[in-house]
């Protein structure tokens, strides 16, 4: 299975709210992840590793000594260098982030592995900062490109810097550069990755930025900064163990924002052989009315459609099977449509690329105008998906489900 395009879940109280206030609501929850690297940046940049070293740093891009820095020495070019420094950073970071991005689709069949394994790794990352667990390897700074790059004239040399800067390591940056690429490899998307980790370097770098332009003022008021060290260290190693716990208990749905890979190619869509996927579309719906063009012409015909994306090799969209199923059951008196789309053809994969479908299994709720309110990825509970059809809807499901067969058992 792919990595998710965005997660949706829905609880009761939701389900009673308007639709377009439900997904206002979503989007701003879900538009946390930007702000929420950037701080991670802002907040990199005011660690023990960096906030002491910014008046050598500057010293150096402007050819000048930090003493003559602070009394108002602005040696040559000192904002054009910091801004080449940044670039040269950037540049690194969103290469770093690409790597990360291709890495992450090579193991998309194991999305929720994926998903634990970076949280796992933000969490210790965000632990190491906090103090709260000790490796004594990773406590040792190493930059073996930055004594290399030898200063010459021009913008080259701080773009190098900078790129040198960004391929080493420190006890402060590595963590928090380690969980922001680990975060990165399960966007889904190389756009999304190159966005994660420009926006990482951008909270990194801005202050560097602002400081070269009023440096004599900026470095007084660092100075200042510098007893707060400790309390920056800790909102960090905060910062990461709580998105670390997100992905850990699957809720990354909190910190990934809507529609993350709607811009990603759609050849990526499925890569499997084809064969044909049990199908769990209502019984009034005949297998020949249940081609990918049917189901989309049916979106657009007044009834509100859920659309289930599954793909032949796909052990999860076999699991998801009765699962659908019973949810189909509990709400077929209520006007819903279910639909299967298998993207093993070459009709399927159309109608994914329309939508943005990257993952298997994914669901869509489009309602009778044929636009979609809600998208589920992955593995879902029975309970998920009868809540997001009861919102399709806008009235409960009353379910008829015998009492002694479990979910699994009518499909």
């Amino acid at each position: 299975m792919a990595l998710p395009l965005v997660g949706a879940v829905r609880n009761e109280k939701d389900s009673r709210e308007p639709k377009s206030t439900k997904l206002a609501l979503t989007r701003q929850v879900m538009n946390f992840t930007f702000p929420a690297l950037f701080f991670a940046g802002a907040l990199t940049f005011l660690s023990p590793c960096v906030l002491p070293l910014v008046p050598i740093y500057l010293a150096m891009l402007a050819g000048t000594s930090a003493v003559a820095l602070r009394e108002g020495s602005r040696g040559k070019g000192l904002f054009a260098s910091t801004i080449a420094f940044s670039l040269g950073l950037a540049a690194v970071f969103v290469m770093l982030g690409l790597a990360a991005s291709a890495m992450g689709r090579t193991l998309s069949g194991h999305r929720a592995l994926v998903f634990q394994l970076a949280g796992l790794a933000i969490f210790l990352a965000g632990l190491k900062l906090m103090g709260l667990l000790r490796v004594p390897w990773l406590d040792r700074e190493a930059r073996p490109w930055l004594a290399s790059v030898r200063r010459s004239s021009g913008l080259v040399w701080p773009f190098l810097f900078g790129a040198a800067f960004a391929l080493g390591w420190s006890p402060c940056v590595g963590p928090v550069l380690g969980s922001v690429l680990a975060f990165a490899g399960t966007a889904g998307s190389p756009t999304k990755a190159a966005l994660y980790l420009g926006t990482y370097a951008l909270g990194l770098t801005l202050p560097l930025v602002a400081v070269s332009l009023v440096a004599p003022a900026a470095l007084r008021l660092l100075d200042r900064a510098k007893r707060h060290l400790r309390v920056f260290e800790l909102a960090s190693g905060t910062l990461l163990t709580a998105m670390g716990l997100l992905l850990i208990t699957g809720h990354e749905s909190l910190v990934m924002t809507p529609h993350a890979a709607l811009a990603a190619p759609a050849a990526a869509t499925s890569s499997t052989t084809p064969a044909p996927v049990p199908a769990t579309c209502n019984a009034g719906v005949s297998p020949a009315a249940q081609t990918p063009e049917a189901s989309a012409a049916a979106a657009t015909q007044g009834i509100p459609t859920m659309l289930e994306f599954v793909a032949a090799g796909c052990p999860i969209c076999q699991r998801m099977h009765p699962v659908v199923a019973a949810a189909e059951r509990d709400c077929s008196r209520h006007g819903i449509r279910v639909v299967q789309i298998d993207v093993s053809s070459a009709a399927g994969r159309e109608v994914a690329a329309q939508h943005g479908v990257l993952g298997v299994p994914t669901f869509l709720f489009l309602d009778g105008a044929g636009k979609e309110v809600a998208r589920l990825v992955g593995e879902q509970p029975l309970p998920v998906l009868i809540q997001s059809l009861e919102v399709l809807a806008g009235e409960k499901c009353d379910g008829f489900r015998p009492i002694t067969t479990s979910p699994a058992a009518g499909s």
